[in-house]
């Protein structure tokens, strides 16, 4: 089972080469790294440029924003699995593949497959602010703004073919519109892996302030609407009481798990713990 994992770039110097090393230090083999870049200013090409290998493709041109640089590598992948892997973000296990494609296996029926992210501090990776699991989500928590953590999703490629591109008209939240369409409008359903696979740095795009957080809420209830699934606004603003929960929640996958964990800075080593 082939493994696409497609990560949009920008101007990603001081991590691209955690999410680089990250990947090429996956026991599961096969699998493909598309590096979607919008026409980076930094180092950020010398340094993939650098660490290239056969399983590694890259296109560099200008595109309309973030949304279309996600659709631009679908159209790009091979692999029967389809996610995404942000050039801010890294897998925290060598396995992380390898525990999606075995999900993945043992449930044929399933459109994708789910994983845990842990939300890490942006200048320290190995400080976790809180723990987004995949276990215990509903479709109806959509109603609540709430949706699987989407660096640990796995989607197959039929299912991607369903339910179409990631909307560009919106700034934040095309994301959500996407799960939306794919649990209330397609009716596929996915699988939860309890293990987080990925760290995701804090002080992304969705997670800069008020300013932000009012965009998100605001285009995930018109996605809501738009697809005829009831909520109302205080609804949405009532997700971030299981945030606060997320902060408060113990990991046993990260970074307890010493010979899977993943030592990020300068590229990054996986090893014991000291």
């Amino acid at each position: 089972m082939k493994i696409s994992i497609v990560t949009v770039l920008f101007n990603a110097e001081k991590t691209i080469l955690d999410t680089l090393s990250s990947v090429r230090a996956q026991s599961y083999e096969d699998y493909e790294h598309i590096l979607i870049d919008g026409g980076s200013k930094d180092r950020s090409l010398a340094i993939v440029d650098a660490h290239r290998h056969p399983k590694l493709k890259i296109i560099s041109e200008p595109d309309d924003g973030l949304y279309d640089a996600m659709n631009k590598g679908v159209r790009l992948a091979t692999g029967d699995l389809i996610g995404f892997l942000n050039a801010d973000d890294f897998f925290c296990r060598t396995d992380a593949l390898h525990r999606i494609a075995e999900a993945a296996a043992a449930n044929s029926r399933a459109a994708a497959v789910s994983a845990g992210v842990a939300v890490v501090a942006h200048d320290q990776p190995d400080r976790i602010r809180r723990i987004y699991r995949a276990t215990g989500f509903h479709p109806w928590m959509l109603r609540f703004g709430h949706m699987p953590p989407h660096p640990g999703f796995y989607a197959r490629r039929s299912a991607l073919s369903a339910v179409g591109n990631f909307a560009t008209n919106l700034q934040i939240a095309s994301d959500f519109e996407w799960m939306v369409r794919f649990y209330c409008k397609r009716h596929l359903t996915s699988v939860p892996v309890a293990q987080l696979i990925v760290a995701m740095r804090d002080r992304g795009v969705s997670s800069r302030g008020l300013k932000s957080t009012r965009v998100l809420n605001s285009e995930a209830y018109r996605a809501l609407i738009m697809h005829r699934v009831w909520t109302a606004a205080p609804l949405i603003w009532s997700k971030y009481f299981i945030k606060i929960g997320q902060m408060v929640a113990v990991s046993e996958s990260y970074p307890a798990a010493a010979s899977v964990r993943w030592m990020p800075g300068a590229g990054g080593v996986y090893g014991e713990r000291a």
